[in-house]
């Protein structure tokens, strides 16, 4: 198997180290990127994710560490010999050639014969939706086509990794979505083993084998979408990923309890005693009505209702529990009975109440 393997990586800037602006640092990075995996980079701005695409790509000298693919080391080759593809936010076309000339750059830097480079880049113009497009000039094209050509010169050269930094955050959100949708069907195509840079969590979501969360410089968690939303490992990955209902406490005799003594339950024999944190997701979180009963296996809190929204087909409540100021996810059929102000009781299943130490 080539998988793509990034052994103890680091990078250091020689910035001037201020109080307000310390220089940043990548700290060690140890990540095994299978061979044919769709595999994203998830991180707020600076968190050092295009660093790190960059160090793989060869364009940034490491200052420690290794980079290989199966047996063979790429740390000192240069990135024109890796041949690895990169494809960045803007597609940076050539604006004096054709599309069919752009795809078949790579190509013909590699002296293929003119007639298979066309044929081959033809062939690619035609997986990403752009058949006929060929002859056409990269001003003539709209931001979501000239992606799609950036796609295409990528992947016409069979690149061992495709890189790709943040490539549709410059598109409106329903080119977005058809560019994601493209990519997926093409990477799912044609195997090729991609590091995806992204600090949206939807998109790193909706493509991803697996995902790793970065933060200043470090790796936070690494795991499929489902398992890092449904066990986040510390509370700065389940912030990032958009869990609120973060609620402190304490485990102790096997028992966690929050401090103003709304949650309490019997936790996992494994889970340490100390400060700790329950995060709960807002759509485990369900209404007790008369026409559902309670479940055995679950605990049922009070709250009151603060705030009704509705969001994409479904509504965001807000409930106040004790101290705490939660949101559940309920359907709207659920929502249509509730009001502002009107006290009701959930019931959380034992499963989804995910305690983390502090």
């Amino acid at each position: 198997m080539s998988d793509l393997r990034i052994i103890n990586v680091e990078k250091h800037y020689k910035q001037p180290q201020q109080k307000d602006n310390p220089a940043f640092s990548l700290h060690p990075i140890n990540l095994t990127i299978h061979e044919g995996e769709f595999f994203s980079l998830l991180g707020p701005s600076g968190c050092g994710k295009t660093s790190l695409l960059k160090l793989v790509a060869g364009l940034l000298p490491a200052d420690n560490g290794e980079i290989w693919i199966g047996d063979q080391n790429f740390t000192q080759v240069p990135s024109e010999a890796r041949n690895f593809a990169m494809v960045f936010q803007q597609s940076l076309l050539f604006p004096h050639m054709t599309v069919e000339d752009n795809v078949a750059f790579g190509l013909k830097m590699q002296k293929v014969d003119k007639k298979q480079r066309i044929a081959k880049a033809r062939d690619m113009l035609e997986h990403v939706g752009l058949q006929g497009y060929g002859s056409r000039f990269p001003d003539r094209l709209s931001g979501g086509q000239q992606q799609r050509v950036a796609l295409a010169r990528a992947l016409v050269a069979n690149p061992r990794v495709l890189l790709m930094d943040e490539p549709f955050s410059a598109l409106d959100p329903g080119l977005r979505e058809e560019m994601r949708d493209l990519l997926s069907r093409i990477q799912l195509e044609f195997r090729v083993t991609v590091l995806f840079v992204t600090h949206d969590r939807e998109e790193a979501f909706s493509l991803s084998d697996r995902i790793a969360v970065m933060s200043n410089g470090e790796l936070l968690q690494v795991g499929s979408s489902k398992e890092i939303y449904e066990q986040p490992l510390t509370t700065k990955v389940a912030s990032f990923l958009g869990l609120k209902n973060i609620i402190r406490g304490n485990v102790e005799s096997g028992y966690f309890r929050s401090i103003d003594g709304s949650f309490e339950f019997l936790v996992d024999a494994t889970t340490k005693n100390g400060l700790s944190c329950l995060i709960v997701r807002p759509e485990a979180m369900q209404l007790v009505t008369e026409g559902r009963p309670t479940l055995a296996s679950s605990i049922q809190i009070q709250g009151t209702v603060e705030q009704i929204k509705f969001n994409h087909g479904f509504y965001s409540v807000k409930i106040s529990v004790g101290e705490c100021h939660l949101t559940c996810s309920l359907t709207s059929q659920q929502a249509d009975i509730l009001c502002v102000g009107q006290t009701i009781s959930l019931q959380i299943e034992v499963k989804d109440l995910w305690v983390v130490n502090e």
